[in-house]
């Protein structure tokens, strides 16, 4: 599912887990140089999903209902470390690299390093100015849910669901009070496939699509300088970190 707002949002799990292998990899350069500390960077986060599913509203196809329930969609490796599905046997973690430093070196190391340029260029936290055209999106997220076109979709998703034997969650729109964020067994996979078929039955996730799409459309146009130009420094910044990895390899093995 891509929205109009896909194409100005930031924030993507893998750029940022690109970001801060750059920021990492500028890190061990500097303890290297600097200190004389063998820091070793980390690769990007083996553990980031490889397929982002929109699950605004709760699960909206069978396949990700009966993967994830209720739980966020995310990687395998992201599901055995946030604890939610228990490791195969042969399982073993990724483990940090700088582990046997002594945390006082680990220390200096921060102090010394973390406000170089060069750390700081692949800091993402400085990507994230908040203008008008965000701040108006974020409000968007909530507002939309008030559309008169949308409360009458959720009147039509709650019939359904109380035919169902279950409850429309007023606090959290598009799910029933008896999901469960945080856990996947049989009882929530069933649960969930019977909340997809509900769906399915309105056609709800296509038209709620359109309801947000139509709405999100006039606020990118009004701020599209603001929202393109973030965007813009966003993917940059995630194209020089990925030239940073490329051209630094040794950064990510011990000296």
């Amino acid at each position: 599912m891509t929205l109009p707002v896909d194409n100005v949002a930031l924030g993507e799990q893998e750029d940022s887990s690109v970001m801060y292998a750059a920021r990492d990899a500028a890190l061990a350069q500097c303890a290297r140089d600097e200190l004389g500390i063998p820091w070793v960077a980390e690769e990007p986060d083996g553990y980031m999903p490889t397929r982002h599913m929109w699950d605004r509203y709760g699960p909206w196809t069978k396949p990700v209902a009966e993967k994830f329930g209720f739980v966020e969609p995310m990687g395998d490796g992201g599901l055995i470390v946030n604890g939610i599905v228990d490791p195969p046997p042969d399982y073993e973690p990724i483990p940090w690299p700088n582990e046997t430093i002594p945390e006082s070196e680990r220390d200096k190391v921060f102090e010394t390093c973390n406000s170089t340029h060069q750390v700081e260029q692949f800091d993402e936290n400085r990507l994230w100015t908040i203008g008008p055209g965000q701040e108006a999106l974020n409000d968007e997220e909530i507002a939309v849910n008030r559309d008169p076109r949308m409360e009458e979709l959720f009147g039509e998703l709650t019939a359904c669901y109380q035919n169902s034997g279950m409850e429309f969650d007023e606090n959290v729109p598009g799910l029933v009070t008896a999901a469960d964020f945080e856990n996947i067994n049989e009882e929530q996979v069933e649960l969930a496939l019977k909340t997809v078929e509900c769906k399915d039955q309105i056609d709800f996730t296509q038209r709620a699509a359109d309801i947000i799409a139509e709405r999100q459309v006039p606020i990118i146009e009004e701020h599209a300088e603001e929202l393109f130009a973030a965007r813009e420094k966003w993917d940059d910044t995630v194209a020089e970190a990925e030239e940073y990895i490329a051209a630094h390899p040794e950064l990510f093995e011990a000296p």
